[in-house]
């Protein structure tokens, strides 16, 4: 859309709150006229406060109606924040996912960009006599003179610090209320600075030459009015400005000399040096070591592969139409060699002047992929997740948008890096469901990835050793292009030579040709686990997987126990009464977390609690059961602290990690995967995050101690799960240079996605699964839209359900409903869900045809009916 020209002077914008669903007008103000164009960034009113919005449209009018509108306050940033591409693609996202198209631009800027709006509180004349006629008397009895009193003390105050005041004092901000509403108050509405600022830092920057810098030197030792040290600090700060090009900046001066800022002034007071300032950016990647690598040679496999999008990229710009847009499904066994196609597509884009998106599901697996691409692209790699803090995604934001970094690897949200053009797009562990956002929109960004993709002409690569069967259907249908990498890469020469060299290990010979060596997948053997109760093992472990373990420790090599469960028990029982402890807000058993036992990794509580997944709620564990007082308590099933403390104590030597969500913190576990990698550990327990494009050659068991976890959910996508999950931990097993062995524990062995992951049968597993869900009517081959309502009463929650139901029903775009009826999880936040599922080939144009009541989750392609 092009720039508003003179005449038009109504702007539609798009508010970045969930309460405004569709855009609203305003008037663009003289002032304004030449410095606001789509995508711009803008303060508007909004009732009694200002918010912030995005402009998307605009138009001319010479309408009475005209003078109504209320003006557009100030602009935000000299430039839009939203490129053109980025703006169509939040209206796509907004019709396909039925959600304010305001939230969907709100997706595309960094947290914290824009001013925060407030309430500022301040006393009136009647406020102040009040305050008079009342005295010192501030009791917390009586919130509101209590109100009165801080407010008078304080001044002009906003909620967040009244709030700080009035701590520990019940129902303060209803006395602030009636305050305002009798008059003693008056409320208006403010804007606060933006939580990420540009930040600046100071340069000192050395002004004479060597015959004065050696006088400067000698005049300092001369001066007798110092101090020794005074003088020593300052001649040290002229000899670093001298040793570094003459300019530094202050923090390194100040780390380097021990000087401080006095002595800086009063060098520049003396004409020594001079002092100025520059923006400083916040660079989560600044830490991060690594060395510059060359590419390596490719396979057979890599090298027919990389022919393929080599020829899409090469294609010239004019390609930008849907029609001639290609994108790949890349199935490579684990250990094939995806990486490295990744890399050569993002060097091809560069070379052409665009940039590269590179997408990981987990924002555990960033660091790992971050430092593969800084390898190959120093000083051109942009970090973006939302474990970053505001003002790292702020300054990293600003230089893709600058162009500066070209290369940004990240989570689900790095798919809307405001790239100036975008030339590849990457989501590798393309079948995971983290793709799926789970609060509003709720976007899918493998499918948002494709709509890119055509709208920017980008090279589309989605990549997985285990696709999912949406992604099989679409290759069928032409709309994705399969390329595949069949064999595991144990390394190229050069590569096996260093890992030999590292890591003190010989390699085990298999076939190989000049330049590359294959390593065949790992055997897995499937452990019946009744047979083994009929046989007397009550244990959690198998024998065949203890005398593996023991093995694996006695060679010094590691092994991975894998748990899709945390805590130490999944649920607790009281054995008298049979009462199981739920959590009050979920009504979901509580799950029992250990304290911590382990030195190596200290990650529990200091003290055994109970904890619901769902919300976090904790709660003491107790001695004795709450409904009958018996302490006959018992703790039922098993987590992952739970095979920590059991392999703790049957292998006292070993060095035994977990990684789960309890232990990764905000870092997302590299301390944890950095630990392991340097063989600081044995042994890693973990869940999920373990079973996904880690590379760790000296794992040469994985033991999967429940295959089941997850088998029965009533979710048609189950299967599917547990299936990618058991084909991608055993991956984990023998990717360096010795064999790997996977054991697989399950009370299910004939189960499908058992049978079929324990041979690695991608294929079969997928005809399988692909002629379930076609008999069913299930996706791929329709779409699903689920509706939920919660409520505090259950009733008026079925109530809602059921009438939207029959609305759904009426719609020509509809070709089944199921339910309405309570959710697999039927309370949260002390509120009942009820659902339903619709089936379509048409999610927009049914969406377009429902009245949906506010309140309303709107789910379209949801990757979970739980």
């Amino acid at each position: 859309m092009a720039d508003p020209s003179p005449s038009q002077c109504v702007a539609s914008v798009a508010l970045l709150s969930q309460a405004v669903v569709e855009p609203l007008t305003y008037l663009i103000p003289e002032g304004l006229r030449g410095q606001i164009s789509t995508g711009s960034a803008v303060v508007v009113p909004l009732q009694r406060r200002w918010t912030s919005g995005i402009v998307v449209g605009w138009g001319a009018s010479s309408t009475p109606a005209e003078a109504e509108l209320r003006p557009i306050h100030a602009v935000l940033d000299e430039r839009p924040a939203l490129n053109p591409a980025q703006l169509e693609l939040a209206r796509w996202i907004a019709a396909e996912y039925h959600a304010p198209l305001g939230r969907c631009c709100a997706l595309m800027t960094p947290p914290g960009f824009t001013p925060r709006s407030a309430y500022v509180y301040r006393l009136t004349e009647e406020g102040e006599r009040a305050v008079t006629l009342n005295g010192e008397d501030a009791s917390a009895a009586d919130p509101r003179r209590r109100l009165l009193k801080v407010l008078h003390w304080r001044g002009p105050s906003v909620e967040s610090r009244l709030a700080r005041a009035m701590r520990g004092i019940p129902n303060w901000r209803r006395a602030l209320k009636a305050l305002v509403k009798t008059g003693l108050v008056s409320r208006a509405s403010t804007l606060q600075p933006p939580r990420a600022q540009p930040r600046r830092t100071t340069l000192a920057q050395l002004v004479v030459g060597d015959d004065t810098l050696a006088l400067a030197l000698a005049n300092l030792q001369a001066n007798r009015q110092l101090r020794p040290e005074t003088r020593a600090r300052r001649a040290a700060v002229l000899s670093y400005l001298h040793s570094h090009n003459g300019l530094a900046a202050a923090e390194w001066i100040f780390a380097e000399t021990g000087a401080t800022r006095e002595d800086l002034r009063w060098l520049a007071m003396r004409g020594y040096i001079a002092l100025g300032d520059a923006a400083q950016w916040r660079d989560p990647l600044a830490d991060v070591d690594y060395v510059a690598k060359s590419p390596p040679p490719l396979t057979e496999d890599q090298a027919q592969a990389w022919r393929a999008i080599r020829s899409r990229i090469a294609l010239p710009e004019l390609s930008k139409d849907v029609s001639r847009s290609a994108s790949f499904l890349l199935r490579g066994v684990t250990g094939s060699g995806k990486t490295e196609i990744y890399l050569r597509a993002a060097e091809a884009v560069l070379e052409q002047g665009r940039g590269a998106l590179i997408l990981v599901p987990e924002i555990a697996l960033t660091p790992q992929t971050s430092r593969r691409f800084l390898e190959r692209f120093p000083g051109q790699v942009a970090l973006i997740h939302s474990g970053l803090k505001p003002g790292e995604r702020y300054d990293t934001w600003r230089r893709i948008r600058a162009g500066e970094l070209r290369v940004v690897v990240g989570a689900r949200s790095a798919l809307f890096a405001p790239l100036p053009q975008v030339g590849l797009i990457v989501l590798d562990e393309a079948h995971d469901p983290s793709y799926k956002q789970t609060a509003p929109p709720y976007y899918d960004a493998r499918h948002v990835a494709m709509r890119y993709a055509e709208l920017t002409g980008a090279t589309l690569i989605f990549g997985s050793a285990t696709p999912a069967l949406e992604a099989w259907q679409m290759v069928r249908e032409g709309r994705l292009k399969l390329l595949e990498l069949p064999n595991r890469v144990r390394g190229h020469a050069r590569r096996i030579a260093d890992q030999q060299a590292r890591l003190g290990v010989p390699a085990v010979l298999q076939p190989e040709t000049e330049a590359v060596a294959y390593q065949p997948l790992p055997a897995v053997q499937v452990v019946d686990m009744r047979a083994e109760l009929r046989g007397g093992n009550l244990d959690m472990f198998s024998g065949a997987l203890m005398q593996a373990l023991a093995e694996t420790l006695r060679r010094g090599e590691q092994a991975i126990l894998f748990l899709n469960r945390r805590g130490a028990a999944s649920s607790v029982l009281c054995r008298d009464c049979g009462h199981v402890l739920r959590c009050p807000n979920d009504d979901t058993p509580l799950t029992y977390h250990a304290e911590a036992v382990n030195p190596i990794s200290p990650t529990c509580p200091p003290v055994p609690h109970l904890q619901c997944h769902q919300c976090e709620y904790v709660a003491p564990t107790p001695s004795r059961c709450p409904a009958c007082g018996s302490r006959r308590i018992r703790f039922i099933g098993v987590g992952t602290q739970k095979v920590e403390q059991a392999v703790l104590q049957r292998f006292p030597e070993a060095r035994v990690l977990r990684w789960d969500r309890d232990s990764a913190g905000r870092g997302g576990g590299d301390h944890i995967l950095q630990r392991f990698v340097n063989r600081q550990a044995d042994v890693l327990v973990g869940t999920q995050m373990i079973a996904k494009s880690l590379d760790l050659p000296m794992v040469t068991l994985v033991g999967v101690v429940l295959a089941d976890v997850g088998l029965f959910l009533p979710d048609f996508r189950a299967g599917e799960r547990v299936f990618d999950l058991l084909v991608q931990v055993a991956g984990r097993a023998g990717r360096g240079l010795l064999p790997g062995r996977v054991i697989v524990q399950t009370y299910n062995p004939e189960h499908p996605a058992i049978a079929f992951a324990a041979r690695h049968d991608v294929q079969g597993f997928v005809a399988y699964e692909l002629a379930q869900r076609r008999m069913l009517n299930l996706p791929p081959f329709t779409r699903l839209v689920r509706f939920e309502y919660a409520d505090a009463d259950n009733d008026v929650a079925r109530r809602a359900c059921e009438l939207l139901a029959r609305q759904v029903r009426r719609s020509p775009y509809q070709s089944g409903v199921i339910g309405p009826a309570p959710a697999y999880f039927p309370k949260r936040n002390n509120r009942y869900r009820w659902q339903m599922l619709a089936r379509t080939l048409a999610p927009r144009e049914l969406l377009a045809g429902l009245d949906v009541p506010r309140g309303f989750i709107v789910d379209v392609d949801p990757v979970s009916v739980l």
